[in-house]
């Protein structure tokens, strides 16, 4: 994986993103509020007690009414999705 490649542990860049949150906090999370689009890479919630964090959840928000930005859609608009995970797997296949 990328972290042992480069040396570092699991807990150490656990520490050093805390050390960088404050600056984040006063920076860069503001700056929200002034962006057309937002990507948020988030822990799933998929796997319950995920501590490896392998798999993500990424979330767009995007600005409305903004010129010539349109809407982006996984899913037909006001569709649903159905879905048990299976074990720590994504699929049951």
């Amino acid at each position: 994986c990328d972290m042992e490649e480069r040396g570092h542990s699991l807990e150490s860049i656990k520490a050093s993103i805390e050390a960088r949150k404050p600056d984040f906090d006063s920076y860069v999370d503001p700056q929200k509020q002034h962006a057309d689009a937002v990507i948020e890479v988030l822990p799933t919630q998929l796997i319950p007690d995920d501590n490896e964090r392998k798999v993500l959840r990424v979330r767009l928000v995007m600005k409305e009414g903004v010129k010539d930005f349109n809407p982006v859609y996984l899913f037909d608009e006001g569709s649903t999705v159905s879905w048990i995970p299976c074990g720590r797997k994504l699929s049951c296949s």
